[in-house]
């Protein structure tokens, strides 16, 4: 978990040198494995959009309010970056975060526990769930990878998203749908 405190953020916000190199070691194998695990970008690429975040991120971190969660703050930039990126380079449109559509009650939208067993016992092949969490939609996409890949708790994905712990329950019972549904398909 990444956790820099005030006197950490600070630092970054006054260009201390040392602060900034110490954020980049603590976060480009991070960004690196999302790229890898969310896109299909060669290598090149994916190293300039994180050269490009960090170029970004330096430039407008003065501006950073600490009222607001500093995770957010710079893995906004990062997915903005990356929305830049498809907007000039591909004709691959890049979908902002799930709207907030409520159809349903809250209960009814909820992955059973059982479910949720059936899916993670079957036999599937690493290929299968890389291919099939490259067509996740981005939001189902974020949510599944900070749950099961860098093992968020709900509290850290809460703060990163800025919602509720139901709402938050819906959208991780949402996106394991959603990657169950294309793991069957792809059978």
């Amino acid at each position: 978990m990444l956790d820099f405190n005030k006197d950490f953020i600070k630092r970054i916000k006054h260009q201390d040198h040392t602060a900034f190199n110490e954020f980049y070691l603590n976060t480009v194998d991070i960004f690196s494995r999302y790229i890898e695990a969310n896109y299909f970008l060669n290598k090149q690429d994916a190293q300039d959009l994180i050269s490009d975040f960090y170029v970004k991120f330096r430039e407008s971190v003065r501006k950073y309010d600490e009222n607001y969660s500093f995770s957010w703050y710079f893995r906004t930039i990062f997915k903005n970056i990356i929305k830049d990126h498809f907007k000039k380079n591909h004709d691959i449109p890049f979908t902002e975060l799930e709207s907030e559509d409520q159809d349903g009650s809250f209960e009814e939208t909820l992955v059973d526990e059982e479910d949720i067993k059936s899916i993670l016992h079957k036999n599937f092949q690493f290929e299968q769930i890389q291919k099939a969490m490259k067509e996740l939609d981005d939001g189902n996409k974020d949510i599944i990878y900070w749950k099961f890949i860098e093992e968020k708790d709900n509290g850290e994905i809460e703060m990163l998203l800025n919602i509720s712990n139901d709402n938050l329950r819906q959208k991780i019972s949402r996106a394991i749908k959603q990657l169950k549904k294309l793991l069957e398909d792809n059978l």
